[in-house]
């Protein structure tokens, strides 16, 4: 699993800003603001999400990682 920080910055070159991110940076990296865990279905923010190696979303329950 990775983190959407590490998924972004390694697949679309682009950092993460830090803080408060405003919905333009999204709407013009062309990544969805929410995103839904493949396995319990839960919504959460695209920051707090973490990445398999397909490409699939989950949250940090399901992917085993604590929110540290």
């Amino acid at each position: 699993m990775t983190s959407f920080a590490d998924y972004v910055k390694n697949t679309r070159h682009v950092e993460i800003p830090k803080g408060t991110i405003s919905g333009a940076w999204f709407q013009e990296n062309r990544i969805p603001m929410v995103v839904r865990c493949t396995c319990c279905e839960m919504t959460m923010a695209s920051p707090s999400a973490w990445i398999d190696d397909e490409g699939y979303t989950y949250c940090s329950e399901c992917a085993g990682v604590s929110d540290d």
